[in-house]
C-alpha cells in the first residue's frame, strides 16, 4: 500500500515544527534521536562482513529521473524479489533531487513505497540521495554541488525526517561517487551541509558516502560514520591491494568500512561469475560486505549489453546479475547457497 503524501504547504509546516521540537523526545525521557556525542544509535555495527546486496535503479528507467517518473510499485517489488534468490539482505536504493523536485509530494510517496517494497521482501534499505557519477553515452543524471543549496536541503529534510527512526533503513548514503580528492572543494562543502542537515533532522542510522578509493575516501571521511569504497579491480591481486588500503583507512580513522558498489561487469557470463566469486568471498572475509551493481538488466548505461560501460573486464562493463527475463546469469548459482553469516537483525 502506498504511503499517503502531505500537501506541500502542510508538509513544510510539519517539518518546521519537527525542527523546533527536535530535542523534545529526549527531554521526555524517550530514546534519543542520536546520542549526545552525535553518533548513530540504530543499526550500529563494528563490521559489515554479513552484508549481501545490490544497488538499484529500476530497470525501466534509462536514468534516475525516468525511473521515478515511471515508477510502478508492483514491478518494483518483482525486481526486488529477485535478490532473495541469492540471499540478499540489503538494497542500495538510488533516489535524486532532480527526480524529487519534479513533484515533491508524489516522488516522496513513491520513494516511501519503494522502501516498503524492499522491507516486504525481507531486506533493509540504504537510501542513496544524490548521484555524482556521469557517463558520456547515456547519463544517469544528478545534482550539481554548484548554486543554491537550499532546495537540496529541503529535499534531504523531507526524506530523512520521514525515515529517521525507521528500522527498515540501516544506513544512509548521501551521494554516489563524488569526485573530490581534496577536502577544500565546493563539493566537500556541499556534502558537509547535506550531512549536517541529515543529522539535524535526527537520523539515528549511520551515515556514509559512496566514495571510491584512496584520497577520494579520505576527503569525505570526517563527514561519515562509516567509510565506503567502490573496488573495481579486475584481478584478485588488484582487489587484495584495495582491501589492504581500505583496512588501513579504517584503522586510521577508527571507523568501520563498507563496500556498497562493486564487482566488475563482463560481457561473458562465466567470466563475470569467476570475478563475482572471488570478490564476494574476499570482501566478506575482510568485514566489508558487498553490494553488487546492479540487480537486473535494464535500459540504463551499464545495465544492458548494448550500452555497457568501460568499467568491466576487457572494457565490457555489463553489470546486472539477472537478465531482463529475471534469470540469474550463468555461473552465479553459487550465490544461491546460504551465506556463512546472517545479518545482525536475523540473530534474535
Amino acid at each position: 500500500m502506498k504511503t499517503p503524501s502531505l500537501p506541500l504547504l502542510h508538509r513544510r509546516q510539519f517539518l518546521r515544527g519537527l525542527g523546533a521540537a527536535a530535542t523534545w523526545p529526549v527531554l521526555q525521557g524517550a530514546a534519543p534521536l542520536r546520542a549526545a556525542t552525535g553518533k548513530p544509535t540504530l543499526h550500529v555495527y563494528p563490521d559489515y562482513g554479513w552484508l549481501r546486496g545490490f544497488g538499484m535503479v529500476p530497470s525501466w528507467g534509462a536514468n534516475i529521473v525516468e525511473a521515478w517518473q515511471l515508477y510502478d510499485g508492483a514491478r518494483f517489488r518483482e525486481e526486488v524479489a529477485l535478490a532473495k534468490q541469492v540471499h540478499a539482505n540489503g538494497i542500495r536504493l538510488w533516489f535524486e533531487y532532480a527526480a524529487w523536485k519534479t513533484d515533491p509530494d508524489k516522488m516522496t510517496a513513491r520513494f516511501l513505497d519503494a522502501v516498503a517494497g524492499i522491507a516486504e521482501n525481507g531486506m533493509k534499505v540504504m537510501p542513496c540521495l544524490f548521484n555524482h557519477w556521469h557517463d558520456r553515452k547515456l547519463d544517469y543524471g544528478g545534482t550539481s554541488a554548484a548554486g543554491d543549496w537550499t532546495p537540496h536541503l529541503e529535499y534531504v529534510k523531507t526524506i530523512t525526517t520521514a525515515l529517521k527512526d525507521d528500522d527498515r533503513v540501516f544506513i544512509w548514503d548521501l551521494c554516489n561517487e563524488p569526485g573530490s580528492r581534496d577536502p577544500n572543494t565546493p563539493e566537500v562543502k556541499w556534502l558537509t551541509a547535506i550531512a549536517a542537515q541529515a543529522r539535524e533532522c535526527g537520523v539515528r542510522q549511520p551515515i556514509t558516502i559512496g566514495t571510491m578509493s584512496g584520497p577520494n575516501i579520505m576527503a569525505f571521511a570526517p563527514l561519515v560514520d562509516v567509510l565506503n569504497g567502490h573496488p573495481y579491480g579486475h584481478h584478485r591481486n588488484n582487489l587484495e591491494a584495495l582491501i589492504t588500503s581500505f583496512t588501513a583507512m579504517s584503522k586510521e580513522t577508527g571507523k568501520p568500512f563498507i563496500v556498497n558498489e562493486t564487482i566488475p561487469g563482463a560481457l561473458d557470463d562465466l567470466v563475470r561469475a569467476e570475478v563475482a566469486r572471488f570478490y564476494t568471498e574476499m570482501l566478506s572475509a575482510a568485514g566489508f560486505g558487498w553490494m553488487g551493481w546492479v540487480i537486473r538488466e535494464g535500459k540504463a548505461i551499464a545495465t544492458t549489453r548494448e550500452l555497457h560501460d568501460g568499467n568491466g573486464i576487457e572494457g565490457g562493463g555489463y553489470h546486472p546479475f539477472f537478465t531482463k527475463e529475471g534469470k540469474l546469469r550463468d555461473g552465479l548459482d553459487f550465490l544461491t547457497e546460504p551465506p556463512k553469516r546472517r545479518p545482525p537483525w536475523e540473530k534474535a
